[in-house]
């Protein structure tokens, strides 16, 4: 037959062979085929699951979530108490005045601004005023002052100046005097002298003369230090003349020459020149303690007017925030400020969790205790749970989270539990850090018996209606996230997203960057 002769299979050998090459050929033009993933919406939860064993004699061990002193314990141990029934505080005294003080905010901002408030501002704005205005006056009498008093202390430079020049002037006179009896030759000490007493002694004496002319007529107190400069110049000057003319007395050449009665008189002279400098000295000294007085009383009043002008500024704005509308932040914000009193106080109250009887009080009191330590154990009539959470899972976990528990012993059957107890004191088990938390059994149950191994899922979190990707379509480089799409070219592109929840199945909660149905790409083709 012709199905089985040679002919045949030749034929659909070759026949096979096009339609290989025309596959192949086709899916090489689609290029690479990426694994892609669409951006879903739907519910995610997010839960922590744990094993335990069902406990007989459930104790329920109760902790303040703050550290203090114990004021009242309202139970005695045997004492039956029904869930939120208070047991124990700490010392509430700070807290509820905090509480106090955030509500009659609260309370104030949606009442307004009553007529006395505003009356009292206005008082407190004028008496600022007034301290402002009394800082402004003292700044500007102080200045004055200081003024005045550095221009009658210049004034006063004026007579010392005179003082001074007439002595210059007496020992340039003297000087002159000893030249013309004693160097007048032409030895080289007597030019030396002659040159000495002219350009040392008799110009600046001249130019001091000038400044102070120059001063006295238009006693301003910059010629004044002109004058004073110029005087105290002359004088050291003048005496390094006359020390020389001391020293060439006493020489050999000269010893013998000078009279006696011309030495006393050289040195009363120079006594008289270093006196007046000494006296100008001292003056200049406090001349400059004076300027600096003055800058530190004028700073000080500078910085009384700058601190009243703050205060003043600053009573117009409470004015100003007094008298306006309150403001939705300004609501929320006091609004929080009241939640989190509440909150901070809260905790330093026991209730009861759960129906049940007091077995066991470990403190009076008085006595002080910290959150690790607990005060009260509650024996429930309801069996419970007790579970070693890691640290890893612990910040999920909140009290009140509700829990499905399965019994292995128990099929087909999944039974409500509550978190009613979380123990802040850490412990150890195999260099892992775990925390001891209790589960309530809410369902009431008689196939329930102690001792039955319990799979727990601790519902932890809940993001309704929320888009979603799976976890591994989400990369990571630093603090940023982002996800790889495709654009029109078919390039791939990375955009940045936010993230919120880690869900159960490895999904993860988007909060932006991308939108409902876009395609992720979760695999690049090889």
């Amino acid at each position: 037959m012709f199905f089985k002769s040679k002919k045949f299979w030749i034929i659909g050998g070759i026949i096979l062979t096009i339609i290989v090459i025309f596959a192949v050929s086709i899916s090489q033009n689609k290029g690479p085929q990426h694994e892609i993933v669409k951006v879903e919406r739907g519910d995610l939860v997010q839960t922590v699951d744990a094993v335990g064993r069902v406990q007989s004699e459930n104790k329920v061990s109760l902790y303040f979530e703050a550290s203090g002193v114990i004021d009242r314990i309202y139970v005695v141990e045997g004492e039956e108490v029904k869930k939120g029934d208070v047991l124990a505080k700490l010392n509430l005294e700070n807290l509820n005045s905090y509480v106090k003080q955030a509500e009659a905010n609260l309370n104030q901002k949606l009442a307004g601004v009553s007529d006395e408030q505003i009356d009292i501002s206005l008082k407190q704005i004028d008496s600022a005023t007034i301290t402002y205005e009394k800082a402004v006056l003292n700044l500007e009498n102080t200045k004055n002052l200081a003024e005045e008093n550095l221009n009658n202390r210049y004034l006063s430079m004026i007579d010392l100046l005179d003082d001074s020049y007439i002595k210059l002037f007496n020992a340039l006179k003297f000087a002159q005097e000893l030249k013309e009896t004693y160097f007048s030759d032409l030895s080289f000490e007597a030019i030396n002298v002659r040159q000495e007493i002219e350009f040392n002694m008799a110009d600046p004496i001249e130019i001091a003369n000038n400044s102070l002319i120059k001063a006295k007529s238009t006693r301003s107190i910059d010629d004044i230090d002109i004058a004073i400069n110029d005087v105290d110049s002359s004088l050291e000057s003048s005496l390094d003349v006359l020390l020389l003319l001391k020293n060439l007395s006493e020489s050999v050449r000269y010893k013998n020459v000078v009279s006696s009665t011309d030495k006393a008189s050289l040195d009363q002279n120079k006594l008289v020149i270093s006196t007046a400098q000494i006296s100008l000295t001292s003056a200049q000294n406090e001349i400059s303690l004076l300027k600096m007085q003055n800058e530190n009383s004028i700073k000080a009043a500078e910085l009384s007017k700058e601190e009243a002008g703050v205060s003043l500024d600053l009573q117009k704005a409470n004015y100003n925030l007094l008298i306006a509308a309150p403001r939705d932040v300004d609501l929320a914000y006091l609004e929080s400020v009241l939640s989190q009193a509440i909150s901070n106080r809260d905790k330093a109250i026991i209730k009861s969790p759960i129906d049940g009887v007091i077995t066991s009080l470990n403190k009076k009191e008085g006595e002080l205790i910290s959150s690790a330590e607990p005060l009260v154990e509650v024996l429930s009539p309801k069996y419970q749970i007790e579970v070693n959470i890691p640290e890893t899972d612990i910040t999920k976990i909140s009290l009140k989270d509700k829990a499905e528990i399965e019994l292995d012993a128990i099929d087909n059957k999944v039974f409500e539990s509550e978190v009613t107890s979380i123990n802040p004191a850490a412990t150890t088990i195999q260099d892992v850090v775990y925390y001891k938390v209790v589960l309530s059994i809410l369902t009431d149950d008689d196939q329930i018996k102690p001792g039955m191994t319990a799979d727990i899922l601790i519902y932890t979190d809940e993001r309704l209606g929320a888009l979603y990707l799976p976890s591994r379509s989400i990369l990571s480089e630093g603090d940023k996230k982002y996800v790889r799409v495709l654009d029109e070219q078919g390039e791939i592109i990375e955009k940045d997203v936010e993230v919120g929840l880690n869900a159960d199945d490895s999904k993860k909660e988007i909060l932006g960057g991308v939108e409902e149905g876009e395609e992720i790409i979760l695999k690049i083709a090889k």
